[in-house]
């Protein structure tokens, strides 16, 4: 069993070439296949480029207000609880 403390870890303030605005980000846990999970914070108005992942990504709300959106849909407000799953190598924003 693996295990991730809210605690454990440190934030690293997030790169121009994934990143628009203030984001803060910490990686978790990751397994043999490098699936993983991570804590990002996003300051208001920040949000990630344009992005898409082979196995799709899991996004959920823990506080604040989001949004994510996927190339040619509606964007969806993301609301703390919210859990959004983006499919495979769709095009894609969140912040």
């Amino acid at each position: 069993m693996d295990v991730a403390r809210a605690a454990d870890g440190t934030f690293e303030r997030g790169d121009e070439g994934r990143f628009t605005g203030e984001v803060w980000l910490r990686s978790t846990l990751t397994d043999e296949t490098a699936t993983n999970v991570g804590v990002v914070h996003f300051w208001p108005a920040a949000r990630t480029h344009w992005h898409r992942h082979p196995g799709g990504q899991f996004l959920y709300g823990v506080s604040g207000r989001g949004r994510v959106r996927t190339r040619g849909e509606a964007g969806h407000e993301l609301a703390p609880g919210d859990v959004i799953h983006v499919g495979s190598d769709a095009w894609h924003f969140h912040g």
